[in-house]
């Protein structure tokens, strides 16, 4: 393949630094952009397409997006954590005119996201679409949110607050304990939200867009390359680059993002250019298998021109020629709506040649299964790992958590081992059977559970109620029960307890009473248990707490 021409003198010798052949070349545009495609169509001729292995390949891919996509619950959990954030914005900032107002964007708002996405928020104090806000007045909004969720952390309610007020755009870490979404807020993020709205927009001209990026984004995350703070890919950049590719495809099945953004970047005209668009690349038919390989093959040609200006525009909708500040060029794809930055600008140059060599291993594998020596179920785990594993959520990481202790069974009380005089030393009460003058009541009653007292024979009867957790349970914010029909209403949330439950105030000091019981007026297990009961102890036996039981 012959080397286009540069406008700058190339170094013959091959083992010169690969930085300054990036400082001191810069290759014409329409030149770099045919020696792309030149090399695409090698890359693409390696891997030979077997007809008869094709529909396979796309019926593994369609499986494991269809893995991927969110069930319903993620989308009402993630609605309620921007209900709530909502709610506490309000509390810290008040109301001016329904502001300021929690906004989510990112793979939430484009519907690109797994159940372990990151659920991102812009706290956003006007309707402005241009950023307004100094810098110093979101680190500000930062630390004022963080104070009120630190405290929510040390109830419990939440954890792994963080405010980064050094980076790029100041945002403050939260994950939600009830359902173990990490939240990423910002303040006034509304390029993020822009940016958001257009892909949301786009992914409605074609489907094919929202599987293939489905799949590209889980690939680079099974293979850790899915992460800026390890100066690999961000999720934008890897969306941004298959976007390009099915702009650049023949027939393209995209447009260019110049013809959708040219009346402005409001809802208004954004929707109205998209309906001129629908249907733009129905005349391609290329499978998401198809369009999976050759999105590889396409990544892969351009491993060596990287370095001398090759950069995906997406407003383009083509190869350009771009530089960099140095150090942020080792992969190139140009924002679209601030065409002097770039999306994969903290990808480094060691973790560039880690993701070509993904890339090339992938190809490789994909080249086994077309030739017949790989089977499905391999090329599935190669690919994507296990799936099903991967978008349930991680358990919550608290640091060094102590060991659950094992809860008694049901109807059994526990008990701490006797201190003796003098004596402070206690033992687990699982391994630890009931005084014998106590008897244990049968599992056939209700769940009781044993109070702190001053005396042994004080219990009071834990009802298995049905447990309901509102939305904004636990941050301090106004709860709204859902109704529940219950045969005994009355006052309190689900109403009067059943008829065989005796309230605390009717307990005899003396006797364990059940109403309508086998032995009304003498305890459950007649007078032998209350002969039992009525004794007492010598240096009294102490209880455990009741939260621990529960």
């Amino acid at each position: 393949m012959a080397t286009p021409a540069a406008s700058t003198t190339v170094s013959d010798d091959s083992d010169s630094d690969t930085s300054q052949c990036s400082e001191t070349s810069t290759w014409d545009s329409q030149e770099l952009q045919r020696h792309a495609e030149c090399l695409e169509l090698e890359e693409l001729a390696a891997i030979p397409v077997n007809p008869i292995l094709l529909p396979t390949l796309n019926h593994l891919l369609l499986e494991v997006y269809a893995i991927l996509r969110p069930k319903p619950l993620d989308y009402d959990q993630r609605n309620t954590l921007v209900d709530v954030f909502r709610k506490i914005t309000k509390q810290i900032f008040g109301s001016n005119d329904g502001f300021p107002v929690v906004e989510p964007f990112g793979s939430f708002t484009m519907d690109l996201f797994t159940p372990r996405s990151d659920l991102d928020l812009s706290v956003n104090f006007s309707a402005n679409t241009d950023d307004r806000y100094t810098r110093k007045n979101k680190i500000s909004v930062i630390r004022k949110f963080s104070k009120v969720l630190y405290n929510h952390q040390r109830k419990g309610i939440c954890c792994g607050v963080l405010p980064i007020v050094s980076a790029r755009v100041p945002i403050l870490k939260v994950i939600d304990c009830g359902t173990g979404v990490e939240c990423d807020i910002s303040v006034e993020n509304k390029d993020g939200m822009t940016r958001s709205r257009i892909f949301k927009f786009v992914s409605l001209l074609d489907e094919r867009f929202q599987i293939l990026s489905y799949l590209v984004k889980f690939w680079a995350k099974v293979h850790d390359l899915n992460s800026p703070r390890e100066l690999t890919m961000s999720s934008m950049s890897i969306i941004s680059l298959v976007a390009f590719h099915l702009q650049t495809r023949h027939p393209p099945i995209l447009p260019a993002f110049s013809d959708l953004l040219k009346d402005g970047l409001d809802c208004a005209s954004l929707e109205r250019n998209i309906l001129l668009f629908k249907g733009f690349g129905s005349r391609n038919t290329e499978s998401v298998a198809e369009l999976f390989v050759s999105l590889i093959s396409k990544l892969l040609s351009a491993e060596s021109l990287w370095e001398h200006g090759l950069c995906a525009s997406n407003f383009e909708a083509s190869w350009i020629s771009k530089t960099w500040k140095k150090g942020v060029g080792n992969l190139s794809v140009e924002d679209f709506l601030d065409r002097s930055q770039n999306f994969a600008r903290s990808v480094g140059k060691v973790q560039m040649q880690k993701i070509c060599k993904c890339l090339r291993q992938c190809a490789l594998n994909l080249l086994d299964f077309m030739r017949g020596k790989m089977d499905t179920s391999k090329l599935k785990t190669l690919l994507f790992g296990r799936p099903r594993e991967l978008v349930s959520k991680p358990r919550l990481k608290h640091g060094n958590r102590k060991k659950k202790r094992k809860l008694c069974p049901q109807g059994r009380y526990a008990f701490q081992k006797r201190v003796k005089h003098g004596g402070d030393a206690t033992t687990s009460s699982d391994s630890l059977p009931a005084p014998a003058s106590v008897k244990v009541f049968p599992p056939a009653l209700h769940d009781r559970r044993p109070i702190q007292q001053s005396s042994i024979h004080h219990f009071v009867p834990v009802i298995p109620w049905p447990r309901i957790i509102p939305s904004g349970y636990g941050y301090g914010l106004s709860l709204e029960f859902p109704s529940v029909a219950h045969p005994h209403p009355g006052k309190g949330i689900l109403g009067r307890p059943p008829s065989n439950a005796v309230p605390l105030n009717q307990w005899n000091s003396t006797h364990l009473v059940r109403r309508q019981g086998p032995h009304p007026g003498k305890g459950i297990l007649g007078h032998k248990f209350q002969k039992s009961c009525s004794g007492s102890y010598n240096g009294a036996e102490q209880l455990r707490r009741n939260e621990n039981l529960m």
